[in-house]
Parts: C-alpha cells; structure tokens; sequence
C-alpha cells in the first residue's frame, strides 16, 4: 500500500586534491610520564595523634560542661562515636595500603601537594587548624558553661 520509493541521487564526487587534502599521518606517541601512586594519607602519625587530642579535649570539656545531663550526655556520645568512625575509617584505609617509607613530611620536610611543595609548618598549620579550633572552643565553651553556673 505504501511503498517507499527508492530515489537514488547522484551526486558529483569531487577528486582528492593533494594541495588542498593532504595526507594524514597519526602523531608519534609521546612517553607518559606517570605520577608515583600515592594511596596513603603520607602525613605522620604525630598529626593523627594531635587531631585525635583536640577531639578529646572537646569531648572531655563537653563532657565536664554538660555532662550532668541525659539528653546532653546522649548528643555527647554520640558525637563521640561519629569522631570514633571516622578515625577509624581512616585508620582501615591506611592499612589497606601497602608497606610504605616514613611520611615525606618527616624525612624531607617538605610535603607534595597538588599546587606544589608545602614545608612541615604550613602543613601541620592547614591540617590541625580545625581541630585545634574545635578543641579551643570546647574548653572555651565549658569554662563560659560553669562560670555561670548554667551546668547545675
């Protein structure tokens, strides 16, 4: 019924042009060259141990501050056990990892970042300012709490 007609253009093919269309050669493949892998944190372990510290001394300023409460007490746990999975997070990851060399940041001083080198002071500076804000403002927080006497 309905047929599709078979229309057959033809079209002039133009002749290749060596002037305008030049042969096309493939590039030579250049060597790559391949960052180290890099799995691990490469920070030492004196900077896990000072953020766990700082969560601490926060948990333990919370603890004093507030700790006479059960609703209080219960928000504090479990902050505590959120601190505790994700350390612990961390710490199965890390060992994951194969056998490495001490962290770059305690042989050479210097730590490879994405924008470039960073010496040990301006990384243990990024890397422990919001711990050792959160810690400052639970011992702040806590003194402010029994001063007033609002804990009782």
């Amino acid at each position: 019924m309905f047929e599709a007609r078979q229309v057959q253009r033809d079209y002039a093919q133009a002749e290749r042009l060596d002037d305008i269309l030049p042969e096309v050669t493939a590039a030579p493949e250049a060597p790559h060259r391949v960052q180290p892998e890099q799995r691990g944190f490469e920070l030492p372990s004196r900077v896990w141990r000072t953020m766990l510290a700082c969560y601490g001394i926060f948990f333990l300023a919370m603890t004093t501050a507030l700790g006479s409460g059960g609703m209080a007490m219960f928000s504090i746990v479990v902050s505590a056990l959120y601190a505790a999975v994700f350390f612990g997070v961390a710490a199965v990851m890390a060992r994951q990892n194969p056998a490495r060399d001490r962290s770059p940041l305690e042989s050479k001083g210097v730590l490879e970042t994405w924008c470039g080198p960073m010496d040990r002071k301006a990384a243990y500076g990024q890397i422990l300012v919001i711990p050792g804000a959160v810690a400052l403002f639970g011992v702040a927080a806590s003194v402010i709490i029994i001063a007033s006497g609002a804990a009782t």
